[in-house]
């Protein structure tokens, strides 16, 4: 793809010049062939040159493409969206997009979208949040390409995460061991650490579900750890909400109201359905 026209178009809107802008980088008549669209740059130089236009390469892919999501983070946009309204109808359309595809990575998306439609369905007609309803082959589909996963880039982090209630929880120990090992190379990276902190609490949750306290307070604690600025506030009050939830389960009987007022926050700022599924964790027992 030429990205020399798009390039002139960004570079002429913030008013630098082409000296401004290519000095050093590349050559006054290369840059004009290239902004003609008449030569290619390596990847190294583009970002060299939207330095210098003050932006990032994510940002200008982005509008590269019309300010157009690229196609990973358009299934997980979609996937989120109609996971989170129940929209069991939108999921199954997207379904068949994807049907498409016989890859590995469109397989595994068709399992992951399969597990929603029936957890979807069977909340409307039971009104339970039951993983058990979703296809065995689906469950495996996913677990093997996670496991085969020698290293993890956030990708596999993020379905890692989406995933969790799907998969067999004795194979949670072993796939955040694999993945662990990727987490210190993303502690300065914003949308690493999101990710991280998303499948953190997700991993946590279904560790206190299972009863396993000790272990939900290790994750904890990496949860906290990552929370450090302030755009991960959210999963540092989740964070917050664990731990008295863990020491409540473990006897403390004051911690239960202090549970139940971060949830109230929560819901008050306009998140309700996260608190509600928060709440059931704090009154729930142990699966055995």
């Amino acid at each position: 793809m030429e990205f020399g026209p798009k390039v002139r178009e960004i570079r002429q809107k913030k008013g630098f010049s082409q000296k401004e802008t290519y000095n050093g980088i590349i050559s006054k008549s290369y840059s004009i062939e290239f902004e003609k669209g008449n030569h290619k740059i390596s990847t190294d130089l583009l970002i060299e040159i939207l330095d210098r236009l003050s932006m990032d390469i994510d940002e200008f892919f982005y509008i590269n493409r019309g300010y157009l999501l690229n196609p990973y983070s358009d299934y997980i946009y979609r996937l989120s969206n109609y996971s989170n309204f129940h929209d069991a109808a939108a999921l199954k359309k997207m379904l068949t997009g994807y049907e498409a595809f016989d890859d590995i990575v469109n397989q595994v998306r068709c399992a992951e979208i399969r597990c929603r439609i029936r957890m979807i369905e069977n909340i409307k007609e039971t009104g339970k949040f039951d993983p058990a309803v979703i296809l065995k082959e689906d469950r495996q589909t996913i677990q093997e390409y996670l496991i085969n996963i020698e290293t993890w880039t956030l990708q596999e982090v993020q379905l890692f995460g989406n995933t969790i209630e799907f998969l067999e929880f004795s194979t949670h120990f072993e796939l955040f061991r694999n993945l662990s090992k990727s987490l210190t190379l993303y502690m300065e990276y914003d949308k690493g650490r999101e990710i991280f902190c998303a499948m953190l609490i997700n991993l946590i949750t279904q560790s206190i579900k299972h009863d396993y306290l000790d272990y939900a307070e290790v994750l904890n604690q990496q949860l906290r750890l990552l929370s450090t600025n302030y755009k991960e506030f959210f999963h540092k009050t989740i964070s917050f909400y664990f731990e008295k939830v863990i020491s409540f389960k473990r006897g403390s009987r004051s911690d239960y109201q202090e549970a139940e007022q971060i949830l109230l926050t929560i819901s008050k700022l306009g998140q309700p359905a996260i608190a509600k599924e928060l709440n059931a964790l704090l009154n729930s027992n142990a699966i055995k």
